[in-house]
Parts: structure tokens; C-alpha cells; sequence
């Protein structure tokens, strides 16, 4: 056991960009005060944190097979304490959560809840649990936005509904990879039922939704967001109907499609961030 693993368990990377999309959507909504844009910077990483370390809890089995360099295969965390850590985390999230407003707790406990029940139920019922996932991702926007108001609703949904299509997408593809590990594991997913190829197709009708839901902003945020965006649709669309020429799950893992799909995700959140102080400043 090291310290170092309970830091890598929660997937720092990972909850941090959702920590600052928050803090992003806050501004993006009208926010003004820092402060409360690290508030939430925080909240949704422990929070985020503590649902990466109940998912490794409960896919012992399947991470032995798929991902044994993880802390909890690997040794450097122990399983029981790893759910001690989950609720740590969890606790924190929801107790900073108490100083925002009654829009953003709801939010944190409503996904907390919904962050357990996937761990432990949903992950392994094909489809709904990838829908949780995307809605977990999209509702970061929606989070950062409702603590300058209700108001702010309208602003955030195209970006939340950006943000669902592309994980969706991205989380079917990475079930995809997992093929193997989630048979040996005992998981039911939806990769494992249409296969690769179907899966792939799936994948990038929904790419092509976020497309569609990404020029809304448009109208808002004027040519230069189109422009930039215009970009980073070309790049994720491109990744995404690689997957396409792909039989199975390991060629569609070493292709990294679904890390390249990240990246895009990055640069639409780098977007949105751009063009809010581009449009604020000049």
C-alpha cells in the first residue's frame, strides 16, 4: 500500500479536467467570483474521485484481467480501504457542496447517488450504464452554471448535450475494447451483444449528434467559436469513424480511438473556455 496509489485511484487527470470544466461553465454562465469557481473545481474532482475509486472496487475481477496495474489488482491499495476512500471522498464533495446554492447540492447528491448505484448495479446492464456515464459528464456543465442560477439553463444544456453524445460515444467504444475482460468478468455490455462493428456505427451516429448540438452555441458565441469548433468536430469525427475499419476489440485498443476521442473532448471544453473570454474581453 502507498500513498501514491490512493492519489492514482482516483484518476487525478481525469477528475481535475472535470474539476475545471465546472469552473469553466461557471464562467462560461456569468460567474464572476473566483472563489466559487474553485469551490466547484473541487467538488466535482473528490467527488469524481471518489466514483473512479468505488468503479475500481467493484471491477476487482475485471481489472485483474483488463487494467491489473491498477491500485486495487496491483496492491498498492487495499480492496476495503479503497471503499473507506470512496466515502471519504464522497462525504467531502457532498459537505463543500453545502455552500453553494440548493440547485448545485441537488445536483452533487442526486449524481453521488447515481455515482454508487452505477458501481455497484448499472455498470453491468448493457447500454444503461454508459448512459449514466454520459449524463455524469454532461451535468458537470450543468452543475457550474446553476450555482450563478437558474437562468443559466438554457446557456449550459447545449454544451451538456455536446458533452452526453460524445461520452456515450467514447463509452461504447471503450466497452468495446473491454470485450474480453468484461466476459471473464461476468459483465453484460452492449458491445458484446452487436459486436464491434456495430458498436463503431453506434459510435459515430452519435459523434455526428454532438456535431449537430455543438453549432448551437453559434449563435451565441459568433464565427470564431464555429470556426474553432468547425476544428475540433473534423478531428473527433475522423477518430471516431476510424473505429469503423475494425473487427475486434483488439484492434480497436490499439488504435487508441478512444484516447484520441478524449483529447478531442479537451479541446471542445479549451473551446468553450477561448471563445467565452475572447467574446467577455474584447
Amino acid at each position: 500500500m502507498s500513498l501514491s496509489g490512493y492519489v492514482k485511484i482516483i484518476r487525478p487527470v481525469n477528475a481535475g479536467v472535470s474539476g475545471i470544466t465546472a469552473g469553466v461553465a461557471y464562467f462560461i454562465a456569468g460567474g464572476t467570483n473566483p472563489l466559487y469557481a474553485v469551490l466547484l473545481l473541487f467538488i466535482v474532482l473528490v467527488i469524481c474521485g471518489a466514483g473512479n475509486v468505488l468503479n475500481d472496487y467493484f471491477d476487482l475481477e475485471i481489472d485483474k484481467v483488463n487494467r491489473p496495474d491498477r491500485p486495487i489488482p496491483s496492491g498498492q491499495v487495499a480492496s476495503k480501504k479503497a471503499l473507506l476512500w470512496a466515502f471519504t471522498l464522497f462525504g467531502a464533495g457532498i459537505l463543500a457542496a453545502c455552500f453553494t446554492n440548493f440547485w448545485c447540492l441537488g445536483i452533487a447528491l442526486i449524481n453521488t447517488v447515481i455515482l454508487i448505484i452505477y458501481a455497484a448495479k448499472f455498470k453491468g446492464i448493457p447500454l444503461l450504464g454508459n448512459l449514466c456515464v454520459a449524463y455524469l459528464s454532461g451535468s458537470i456543465f450543468l452543475f457550474g452554471g446553476l450555482l450563478v442560477g437558474p437562468e443559466s439553463f438554457l446557456v449550459m444544456f447545449p454544451l451538456f448535450a455536446i458533452t452526453f453524445f460524445g461520452t456515450l460515444a467514447r463509452e461504447l467504444l471503450k466497452d468495446a475494447e473491454d470485450i474480453e475482460g468484461d466476459r471473464a468478468g461476468g459483465a453484460r455490455t452492449l458491445p458484446m451483444s452487436i459486436g464491434v462493428p456495430g458498436t463503431s456505427v453506434l459510435a459515430v451516429i452519435l459523434i455526428i449528434c454532438a456535431i449537430l448540438a455543438s453549432f448551437v452555441p453559434y449563435f451565441t458565441w459568433g464565427p470564431l467559436y464555429l470556426i474553432l469548433i468547425s476544428v475540433v468536430d473534423v478531428f473527433i469525427f475522423l477518430v471516431t469513424a476510424k473505429s469503423l475499419v475494425f473487427k475486434s476489440s483488439g484492434e480497436l485498443a490499439a488504435s487508441k480511438c478512444t484516447t484520441y476521442l478524449k483529447y478531442g473532448m479537451f479541446a471542445a471544453i479549451f473551446v468553450f473556455l477561448l471563445v467565452y473570454l475572447v467574446t467577455s474581453f474584447l
